[in-house]
């Protein structure tokens, strides 16, 4: 579990304790002792929002994520990432239409209160989502660890469709969005890539 927690934060950035914990699927008692070992090991460091990776930590991400992406079909990825892309377009117009709406010719923040509207935009959701399950199971076939992006996608889901609306934008919890923006994450570094690039290419979430 230790390599995965050093991935995780490589892609999040920084993470608590029980974020971190609800994206690897495990406890926060089960993971203590694997970020203690980390901080151990001089790997991580920890900041006022989480742990970050240290220098050393960074450098070893970079490494995993450099293995990874010699062992990969460089064609085949290229290719998984171009059905991704207007995945991820259809995506950020959902997000944006569910946070803002039209009201009277201006757009105002969604106060939820059109329960029609939100209908709509959750109806908006499911073939997004079968668009992306469909997606990273096939990317499983060649990189393993795609296949724990459908858990959480699907855990996502399920709770948003219970009624837990901060489950498909919220930043920190393992929400719909947060996964979406480190699956992207993700693609792009093994693609070898960098976010500016994706922006540059209109393809930022």
């Amino acid at each position: 579990m230790q390599t995965n927690a050093l991935y995780q934060l490589g892609i999040k950035g920084f993470g608590k304790a029980d974020a971190l914990a609800e994206s690897l699927g495990t406890s926060e008692a089960d993971l203590a002792p694997v970020l203690a070992r980390l901080e151990t090991d001089g790997l991580t460091a920890p900041t006022r929002v989480g742990l970050r990776l240290s220098p050393e930590g960074k450098a070893q991400f970079e490494r995993l994520v450099a293995e990874t992406r010699a062992s990969l079909d460089a064609d085949r990825l290229e290719a998984e990432h171009d059905r991704f892309v207007p995945l991820n377009s259809e995506f950020k117009h959902l997000v944006t239409n569910w946070q803002m709406r039209e009201v009277d010719g201006a757009m105002v923040p969604n106060d939820h209160s059109d329960a029609d509207y939100d209908a709509g935009i959750c109806a908006r959701l499911a073939p997004v989502h079968d668009g992306i399950i469909a997606l990273l199971g096939d990317m499983a076939g060649h990189i393993p660890h795609m296949a724990d992006y459908t858990r959480r996608f699907d855990g996502a889901l399920a709770k948003f469709k219970a009624g837990e609306h901060k489950y498909l934008t919220a930043p920190i919890i393992d929400s719909y969005h947060t996964i979406w923006f480190e699956l992207h994450q993700d693609m792009i570094g093994l693609l070898g890539r960098s976010r500016a690039d994706e922006a540059k290419a209109g393809r930022a979430v």
